[in-house]
């Protein structure tokens, strides 16, 4: 008879049948949410390899290696309340948040049913408007700036609600509105985007990219605004194929950015069994 080993900070204690609070703050079922969600990306991940040798598609931009950081990222924010400027390898991050296998493989094939630009972005270039989640550029870098505008936008809507208004259609324009000065039409009848006020804006990127001036500009720009965002480096040890001692001054991006004021700083290795773990830094 097969048995099961189980963790005793998560069994069921005594008699009463009454369950052990978490394991390292995590419920069971969190805990099963989280390997789901990992799993799920690695094996999209398989799949899109297995496909790409059949050249039914081709493109692939892996995120092997990268799950935990994605799952756990994507576990703690809101999706479609925080803003999500993600990179090529957050595919476990934007499971997390609630896309679909399903999109993912739409959009690796170039469908014209993928939600995230309808078959005409790249793969692996996420885009979801109902989670809030932004679509990057192929340049590596370019999505970090934006985030960091998207946080000063939402700080500059929550003091003033009413710039954040829909103005006038264009049928109400018809009917006698104003279409020049106060009350004119303008590009806000276009986008449907709501701030709240204490919402967070999150941008991951590789280590290599730290070496892009964007990088610079946006860590720079958010310590003088002190504006609420995450920075997620996600370091695993080569920007695309330099090895990091190449890439990056000293080998460690989270020793050069720990003088900006007004940022906490974390770093952590990523339990992950495979010779090249990657560091992951949070500023």
């Amino acid at each position: 008879m097969a048995t099961t080993k189980t963790d005793p900070k998560l069994s069921i204690a005594g008699s009463s049948g009454k369950k052990s609070q978490t394991y390292e703050g995590l419920t069971r079922e969190q805990l099963i949410e989280a390997y789901r969600i990992m799993y799920t990306s690695r094996r999209i991940d398989d799949r899109e390899i297995t496909l790409k040798r059949q050249q039914k598609i081709f493109f692939q931009m892996s995120g092997a290696g990268h799950e935990a950081i994605g799952m756990a990222a994507g576990m703690a924010l809101k999706p479609g309340y925080d803003w999500f400027y993600p990179y090529y390898r957050d595919r476990a991050l934007c499971l997390a948040l609630g896309a679909k296998p399903l999109e993912m493989f739409l959009q690796a094939v170039g469908a014209a049913d993928d939600p995230s630009s309808g078959g005409r972005q790249m793969p692996s270039h996420w885009g979801y408007k109902r989670l809030n989640i932004v679509t990057q550029s192929s340049p590596t870098g370019s999505q970090i700036l934006q985030a960091v505008g998207c946080a000063e936008a939402g700080r500059y809507f929550a003091r003033h609600p009413k710039a954040a208004e829909i103005p006038l259609l264009a049928k109400d324009a018809r009917n006698g509105a104003p279409t020049s000065g106060i009350g004119a039409l303008d590009y806000r009848q276009f986008k449907q985007v709501t701030f709240h006020g204490d919402e967070i804006s999150y941008v991951s990127l590789g280590d290599g990219t730290t070496s892009e001036g964007e990088f610079w500009e946006a860590m720079n720009a958010s310590a003088l605004g002190k504006l609420p965002v995450i920075f997620c480096v996600q370091d695993n040890g080569y920007a695309i194929s330099v090895p990091v001692e190449i890439q990056t001054a000293g080998g460690s991006i989270s020793r050069l950015v720990s003088g900006f004021p007004n940022f906490h700083f974390e770093e952590s290795m990523a339990p992950i069994p495979w010779p090249a773990r990657p560091r992951f830094s949070a500023l």
